[in-house]
């Protein structure tokens, strides 16, 4: 194995990792933990860390070598503003731009019944990205995979508390917008997508703030 295919895994190991709430905000990791806790070498987390710091997932601190990028309401707040503005027009865009069989496989990524939390934000995930695809600003959706990535821990948190009845709710409204795209009902599709972002948004700054609450003093 190349120290550059090495170094890519373990990057996507240790992403997934805080990602997945694995390596909880705030964390103080040090590399020689990151190699045990993992089993990788110690020139891909270094590598692997790099690119992590990079994307603001970890934190360099002299004291605690790196910490996990804790969650903040203002980040929260920031990236579903930055969604608002731009997911909503361009799901107007999008309308009637969906292959038949297209829709058909993000339906079926939508369906209820899946109740793995993985799953579904890999499902969501794909859905919002596919519709901004289809509005055909390749800008606008590179945009919109690093704010989904930005987002990913705090909807997993507000998930596991029961935000969208814990994904039950948010696959019915993907439903909704993409039954809205396939009649062709732009202003439509714009004002459910954006109805579900801020739904979801309000829960999830609801759940972050109560787990402020709930924290000791």
């Amino acid at each position: 194995m190349s120290d550059g295919t090495s170094a890519g895994q373990a990057y996507e190991r240790l992403r997934r990792a805080i990602v997945r709430l694995e390596l909880a905000p705030g964390a103080g990791v040090s590399e020689a933990q990151l190699v045990d806790a993992f089993g990788l070498s110690k020139a891909a987390v270094r590598a692997a860390l790099a690119r992590l710091r990079a994307e603001g997932l970890v934190v360099a601190e002299p004291r605690r070598a790196h910490v996990v990028a804790p969650l903040t309401l203002r980040d929260v707040l920031e990236i579903y503003d930055l969604r608002l503005l731009l997911e909503p027009p361009g799901a107007e865009a999008a309308a009637g731009r969906i292959a038949p069989d297209e829709l058909a496989r993000l339906r079926k990524l939508a369906a209820p019944g899946v109740d793995d939390l993985d799953a579904f934000l890999a499902a969501n995930r794909t859905i919002h990205l596919a519709i901004a695809a289809a509005a055909g600003n390749r800008r606008t959706a590179r945009i919109l995979e690093r704010l989904l990535d930005d987002s990913e821990r705090a909807r997993l948190v507000a998930l596991r508390a029961g935000a969208a009845s814990g994904g039950v709710r948010a696959r019915e409204e993907l439903r909704a917008v993409l039954t809205e795209l396939e009649a062709g009902d732009g202003p439509r599709a714009k004002e459910l997508m954006a109805q579900s972002i801020r739904t979801f948004r309000d829960e999830l700054v609801e759940s972050l703030q109560r787990a402020v609450l709930d924290l000791p003093l």
